[in-house]
């Protein structure tokens, strides 16, 4: 790992709180053009829930897609985990992962190649639940994945451990 992506990854654990705050600031922004497509749709259902009163059959809806958005993303993020995991970054999973407003690119050069494997794991794994896109935080996490030249073993895996299960 090169000390520019050391100090990026620095930064990143730096900003490690929980909770709604940490949330709405990963999702909301980063320093790149790439959108938080996910992030958006989080950040709309709270601002939509956050306008209706709270003892109404609509805020409860609400806070139930909230709730089950947060769980999918919990789960693609472990599914994740586990797969850096096996490949041998049980000290690095966690920094690998770490996607804020601070994150950029490892290297411009490996975006389109982490979009394509992105895409592969999206269209062929069941690593991304139905009905939850593949967010663009996974590009961040891909793209480091190039630049270790892991990305590839990480797609092997994704396909082994979670196949897609056409229904």
């Amino acid at each position: 790992m090169s000390s520019g992506s050391k100090t990026t990854v620095a930064h990143e654990m730096q900003d490690s709180r929980s909770g709604p705050e940490k949330e709405g600031r990963t999702w909301s922004s980063t320093q790149t053009s790439i959108s938080t497509t996910e992030g958006s749709e989080l950040h709309a259902f709270i601002k939509m829930r956050n306008k209706v009163d709270k003892d109404t059959e609509e805020w409860e809806k609400l806070n139930y897609d909230i709730h089950t958005l947060r769980c999918a993303r919990k789960e693609v993020c472990t599914r994740w985990k586990k797969i850096l995991l096996q490949l041998g970054y049980q000290r690095e999973a966690d920094s690998l992962l770490a996607v804020n407003r601070l994150t950029v690119l490892n290297d411009w050069d490996n975006v389109e190649k982490a979009r394509d494997l992105l895409r592969i794991v999206s269209e062929e794994t069941g690593l991304f639940p139905r009905g939850l896109s593949n967010s663009e935080r996974y590009v961040f996490v891909m793209d480091r994945l190039v630049s270790l030249d892991s990305a590839e073993d990480f797609v092997r895996l994704a396909k082994e451990k979670y196949p897609r299960i056409e229904s």
